[in-house]
């Protein structure tokens, strides 16, 4: 490993002209220099396109891939596949990082060269940003690191490139990360953290993840990303890394309960009902709506042939 390693930031763009400019130049002034800067202008129909050409001209550690929209995980993907640093690194096109991240998250990788994987915490709050912060790293077991907030996000974290061998964000899935970081977290063995939050998340209403309301889509995508994680995790037969999944699964379901019943209930009313009869479809509304009602009645239903 060289001594300052060169580290591919990608930066994924869509609709973001009034942050894409600040997003950037936090990108540009970081104080660690050895950078390949992807920006990745995922069919934007505003002027995001031409602003990436301008920094393209402005900075030569910039590269501009232009590409049909295709969503978030694919403009990823698009990122990885022509990045030439050893360490990559994602920065969501509306947020900024503190001119140390880099370098700050670059130490423990290049002191401790087992290490594959380092990550520090976020903020909401820019003006917590005031000077320059003095920091202690943990090395962290994957485990340990998982029981740690947030932690599932792709942004806030350098990885080895050789993590993502065999591994992309899955195309069309909202909440993308949900389907990949635990895996990379798990093969990296190890995490460089930092509990210092040298990322800004900016959270827009109009953003993914500032939608208030829950599409079915989106409800869909996050119990399928967490089937998939469980799954993964008895296949690799990491049973402490499986228990830890489940009991996430579990207080997800139980903290969105009436959610997760209500976007269901959606989805029945968009199904055809011609092949149901009236009990069928009554039968079918009381196991998603009243699963403690359906318990009883298939008890009942059980005690009842016992006595006949």
């Amino acid at each position: 490993m060289s001594e300052n390693p060169l580290v591919s930031v990608i930066v994924p763009i869509y609709k973001v002209e009034n942050y894409l400019r600040e997003c950037v130049n936090s990108i540009i002034s970081q104080s660690y220099k050895n950078l390949e800067i992807i920006l990745v202008d995922d069919g934007s129909p505003d002027k995001c396109p031409e602003i990436c050409d301008e920094y393209a001209l402005k900075d030569n550690r910039i590269k501009v891939i232009h590409k049909p929209n295709g969503g978030l995980s694919d403009a990823r993907n698009a990122g990885i596949e022509i990045a030439k640093g050893e360490y990559l690194s994602f920065v969501d096109s509306d947020d900024v990082i503190h001119s140390q991240m880099i370098e700050v998250l670059m130490k423990p990788l290049i002191e401790d060269k087992g290490l594959k994987m380092s990550a520090c915490t976020h903020t909401k709050n820019i003006e917590s940003w005031n000077g320059k912060f003095g920091y202690v790293f943990q090395k962290m077991s994957a485990f340990d690191y998982m029981q740690v907030g947030f932690y599932m996000v792709a942004w806030g974290k350098i990885y080895h490139k050789t993590l993502f061998n065999g591994i992309e964000y899955p195309k069309g899935r909202l909440h993308e990360d949900e389907f990949t970081t635990y895996k990379l977290i798990y093969y990296s063995g190890y995490v460089g953290y930092i509990d210092l939050p040298f990322y800004y998340y900016r959270q827009r209403e109009d953003s993914i993840m500032g939608q208030t309301k829950v599409s079915v889509k989106r409800m869909t995508d996050v119990i399928v990303a967490f089937w998939e994680r469980m799954a993964f995790f008895e296949n690799e037969n990491a049973p402490k890394f499986l228990s830890k999944s489940v009991k996430t699964f579990s207080n997800y379901l139980i903290n969105n309960e009436m959610i997760v019943r209500k976007r269901i209930n959606e989805v029945i009313k968009q199904c055809s009902y011609k092949d149901l009869s009236f009990i069928e479809r009554l039968k079918m509304k009381v196991k998603i709506c009243f699963p403690f009602l359906s318990r009883i009645i298939k008890k009942l239903k059980s005690c009842l042939k016992f006595q006949s």
